[in-house]
């Protein structure tokens, strides 16, 4: 079964504000529900590797960004533990158990929404690690963990010079490998449910201005499990991101809406809300 465990990574064990005032809220509304919460520094995450899993420990070491580190780790963690792994920028509405089956076996994920991927990849169905879960020792996590080691001895290192190396393209490319397996692999569809907005940062696109309504009304369309709020913090809101104090006198929501004001002043600036 998939345990009611959610799984999360940052570099230290102290968060970032945002973050923070975000993991809160998220703890308040599952903890009554039986869920654990676990974050995972480097520190711990490079212990776990080298306890159980130290054929990884060279490979991680190659990874050059935090991101890459993150989503090897984040295979690790869930094919060793089993649970719900959600990015920090994840803010969770409703109980993942109102749309994931908890006690099978199963591997669930979801596609990024529709209208960014057609603009970023020119692709209707691109598969995002932002969340994902199974239960403990995955028949197909263990397939995505062995082909990391895999990739590389095809490639070289020099595949860490590349962003996207072990995220949403290289799972889906496992799920390509493998859908005819018989393993239990679920993606699921209603990616809104999941992904309910895009990365407001895309202001081209056809959908930024109704993103951003959401945002600040703090009502969402398909009322979704969680919001990815694509905030970046390795690369477009680094500098905000430690700076930026989240108003106690306001809402989750609100506070959100305002770091977004804070780090995209021209876009916002232009958009009648």
């Amino acid at each position: 079964m998939i345990p009611k465990i959610i799984h999360q990574t940052w570099k230290t064990e102290e968060l970032p504000p945002i973050m923070k005032y975000i993991y809160a809220e998220n703890v308040k509304l599952l903890k009554s529900k039986g869920y654990e919460f676990k974050l995972w520094s480097d520190k711990e995450i490079t212990d776990l590797i080298n306890t159980y899993y130290p054929d990884f420990f060279e490979i991680y070491s190659f990874a050059r960004t935090g991101v890459q580190r993150g989503d090897i780790s984040r295979i690790i963690i869930l094919y060793h533990y089993g649970g719900i792994y959600i990015d920090l920028d994840v803010l969770v509405m409703r109980d993942f158990a109102e749309l994931l089956d908890m006690s099978k076996d199963t591997f669930y994920i979801s596609y990024e929404p529709l209208c960014q991927t057609k603009a970023l990849y020119n692709d209707e169905k691109y598969i995002c690690n932002a969340f994902f879960a199974a239960n403990k020792n995955n028949i197909f996590v263990e397939k995505l963990l062995r082909g990391i080691p895999n990739t590389i001895l095809q490639h070289g290192v020099n595949i860490f010079s590349k962003f996207d190396i072990f995220g949403g393209n290289y799972i889906k490319r496992q799920i390509d490998k493998y859908k005819t397996s018989g393993f239990d692999i679920h993606i699921i569809d209603d990616r809104e449910l999941i992904y309910p907005i895009n990365d407001l940062k895309l202001h081209n696109l056809p959908c930024n201005l109704k993103d951003w309504k959401m945002v600040k009304s703090g009502v969402y369309d398909m009322n979704p499990i969680m919001i990815h709020y694509w905030i970046h913090g390795d690369f477009e809101s680094k500098n905000l991101i430690e700076r930026y104090k989240p108003d106690k006198n306001l809402s989750v929501n609100e506070n959100i809406y305002m770091f977004f004001k804070t780090l995209y002043p021209n876009i916002v600036e232009n958009l009648t809300l």
